[in-house]
């Protein structure tokens, strides 16, 4: 009729692939680091909005493209373009955003999902890293103590990460719906933001901040700080817990009988 076919309800499926309809809602994390949810969330949500509906653009390709971009980041910054190289790690990052919440819009799930994403982050962050250093040490001649300096930001990094994910998970937040435009993700943020100064919050201070205020060096430098910080922080705290889980666990020591007196 009018040259429209007609099914019944339930059936149209299996006579041709439905069509993916743009979501009006992206689902995030509840928790977020700062940086995340206040810089790249607002354009993550619109762009997932826009690919959906583009069949060819898979997750994994999204997540093949933040990794070549994210080599380009390491070639700028090896040559001294800081700018370029900031720029490019945030695009880096920003499509890394972008692949899982591409997956989940499309009801996508990969038991491998979780290491890709890691293994994502290792390819942006340890060349970036490397290259930053060998650019600030080889340009500007530093000192011994500049040195070893530069050389504490990854190190440090390194143990709030490890630290961070051998601790016993705790009850992750329920994620959040948000509608697919910028101005709806920051009227979000308020109720999304995690503690500050996260590993993202650091690496953003570090690779971007950084390179485009003109103090690479001192972003470094302060990036490595704040990692100490809460390094420290987290240690102590976590510390107390788990003493007093060993008293908690400790057998108590049965009751001592009197010593009989002598007559």
């Amino acid at each position: 009729m009018n040259g429209q076919s007609v099914s019944a309800p339930g059936t149209e499926a299996s006579v041709r692939a439905p069509e993916r309809v743009r979501p009006e809602r992206v689902m995030v994390k509840g928790r977020d680091c700062w940086w995340t949810v206040l810089v790249i969330d607002p354009v993550a949500g619109p762009i997932v909005r826009l690919l959906v509906g583009v069949a060819w653009v898979t997750p994994n390709l999204v997540t093949a493209a933040a990794t070549v971009v994210a080599f380009g980041a390491a070639a700028a910054y090896a040559v001294g373009a800081l700018i370029a190289g900031a720029l490019l790690f945030q695009a880096s990052f920003l499509l890394d955003c972008v692949d899982g919440k591409l997956a989940q819009a499309r009801g996508l799930d990969s038991r491998y999902g979780g290491y890709i994403d890691a293994l994502g982050d290792a390819a942006r962050f340890v060349p970036c890293t490397g290259a930053l250093i060998f650019h600030l040490a080889t340009s500007e001649h530093p000192s011994a103590a500049s040195v070893a300096a530069l050389a504490l930001f990854p190190t440090v990094h390194y143990a709030v990460l490890t630290t961070q994910r051998a601790w016993p998970s705790a009850p992750k937040d329920q994620p959040l719906a948000v509608a697919a435009t910028p101005i709806a993700f920051l009227r979000a943020a308020r109720h999304r933001l995690s503690k500050p100064a996260t590993t993202v919050d650091t690496e953003a201070l570090a690779f971007t901040v950084g390179p485009i205020a003109g103090f690479p060096l001192e972003a470094l430098v302060a990036a490595a700080a704040v990692d100490c910080l809460r390094l420290l922080m987290s240690a102590t705290a976590r510390l107390r817990i788990v003493l007093r889980g060993l008293d908690a666990d400790r057998p108590e020591r049965p009751p001592q009988d009197a010593a009989a007196p002598h007559d």
